[in-house]
């Protein structure tokens, strides 16, 4: 079975966003942060506070969007069948 790359790609991108958005706004109304430190360097601009999980939103879709498409690629490719 062949997957359908952009579909796939959405919706990994949609669930990898929606739980960035969620554990980001969990840790920042905990009053933490640490956790999510090392998120900021790879993500410019992203920091463990409400403002950040926005941020994170679009990071997450991002990220899961990107990942999601090149293994959905990877697995036409190689082990999809025709049909």
């Amino acid at each position: 079975m062949k997957l359908k790359v952009l579909s796939f790609a959405l919706a990994t991108g949609i669930v990898f966003g929606v739980v960035l958005f969620l554990v980001t706004l969990m840790i920042s109304l905990q009053g933490g942060g640490g956790h999510l430190y090392l998120m900021h360097r790879v993500c410019p601009g992203y920091m463990a506070s409400v403002g950040g999980s926005f941020l994170g939103l679009i990071y997450g879709f991002i990220y899961g969007f990107v990942f999601a498409a090149v293994l959905a690629w990877i697995y036409n490719a190689i082990g999809g069948s025709k049909t």
